[in-house]
């Protein structure tokens, strides 16, 4: 049953009744209304999920992939639950699974709070979108077990920490302050669960991340891959031998894509409805957009290889802006960067050296020598590496 799609068990639930009415002539059929089918398909399909088992669903916004990933005959129910984690390909998930199991009613009780979240449907469509071998419930399973690991760990730490602190103020015969003793008690529970929740909330974004850097890449080299497709059609090379091509070719992500699409296409769905998957699962824009110009040409049999070198023209000015936006603001970050590197830490340096030298100026900043070590070696690290990394991640993937 796992391995059959729900439209095929409707099917036979119609051609028994059909052929139960047949073969009866003097007791009454029962007679199943579309409604009642309807309630039994939805009943199995309960079952199944409570088993683990997911049918990819998607909502909201995302309702133009419902049946795409998992609705089609090719795709079916698949067999996804949280045991397979436990014979899994990563030894990392090999561990989370068998940490699942090993509390499981803990772990089944945060994964219930976790499903709770609405971030949580459109987390499918990322996985599939990502390429991810993970079904929702072992990705949210694998989420709640590191969540749990997460507060332990920021617990344990934090308590050391404020542990440390208490035996240096004995040891100096110092008196802390009832504040600051239920501080050191209350900092790092409030802590852990904060860093719980921040690992919930990173474990959403992995799949969307890598979702969007796949969409990245194919855009880099979505250029290369129109005109390669462009020069196979204008040589009277089929649209489908064109397809393989470039799932042969080293195009990187794009090739791998490709390949997906090769394989819906020999499992049976149109060229046209495996082209449409491929753009509705993409988080590549120029590629969405040539992949809708190709479904288009299809229909209404416009020229495939002028086409492609069209679009392949406008991708790649698109990308030339994008380079050209980015080194312009680049003139702009540079100047930020020759104030925060240079002309903030030097200004500082020769304000503590004249407050600290005494000279009777009238000024009265305070900076005292652990406040001078703390600018240079934690705020000023602190910024210029979030300088570098805004400039790392604004970067054009080109």
């Amino acid at each position: 049953m796992p391995g059959e799609d729900f439209t095929g068990i409707r099917s036979r639930i119609e051609e028994k009744k059909k052929k139960f009415s047949s073969n009866t002539e003097e007791n009454s059929p029962v007679d199943f209304s579309d409604r009642e089918i309807d309630s039994i398909v939805d009943r199995m399909k309960s079952k199944y999920r409570s088993e683990g088992l997911e049918f990819n669903e998607v909502e909201g916004k995302l309702g133009e992939l419902k049946g795409i990933i998992s609705g089609s005959a090719q795709q079916g129910v698949q067999v996804q639950g949280v045991e397979a984690l436990r014979d899994g390909r990563s030894p990392y998930a090999r561990v989370l699974g068998h940490l699942y199991f090993a509390l499981h009613g803990l772990f089944e009780r945060i994964g219930a709070f976790i499903e709770s979240l609405p971030q949580t449907k459109t987390l499918n469509y990322f996985l599939y979108s990502a390429n991810m071998p993970y079904s929702p419930k072992q990705w949210i399973a694998m989420v709640s077990v590191v969540s749990i690991l997460v507060l332990i760990a920021a617990f344990s730490l934090g308590e050391f920490f404020f542990l440390f602190l208490r035996y240096i103020a004995q040891q100096r015969q110092l008196e802390l302050s009832p504040l600051v003793v239920a501080l050191s008690y209350i900092i790092p529970i409030f802590g852990a669960f904060f860093l719980m929740l921040l690992s919930i909330l990173v474990g959403f974004l992995i799949p969307q991340t890598n979702a969007q850097k796949r969409g990245d890449e194919c855009s880099t080299e979505l250029p290369f891959a129109l005109r390669h497709m462009a020069t196979e059609l204008r040589a009277g090379i089929g649209l489908y031998k064109t397809l393989q091509t470039i799932a042969k070719a080293d195009y990187g992500v794009l090739s791998q894509e490709f390949a997906r699409t090769i394989g819906e296409i020999e499992e049976g769905t149109d060229t046209r409805d495996a082209l449409r998957h491929f753009a509705a699962r993409t988080q590549s824009k120029p590629l969405s957009n040539a992949l809708r110009h190709i479904m288009r040409a299809l229909r209404t049999g416009g020229n495939l290889s002028e086409i492609m070198g069209t679009i392949a023209s406008d991708v790649s000015f698109d990308l030339r802006m994008r380079v050209r936006d980015y080194s312009e603001k680049l003139n702009f970050f540079g100047v930020i960067f020759i104030f925060a590197g240079i002309v903030m830490p030097v200004f500082v340096g020769v304000m503590a050296a004249i407050v600290n030298g005494g000279l009777p100026l009238g000024i009265t900043i305070p900076l005292s020598p652990p406040i001078v070590l703390i600018f240079f070696f934690l705020i000023m690290p602190s910024l210029l590496g979030g300088l570098a990394y805004y400039l790392y991640i604004s970067q054009p993937r080109v």
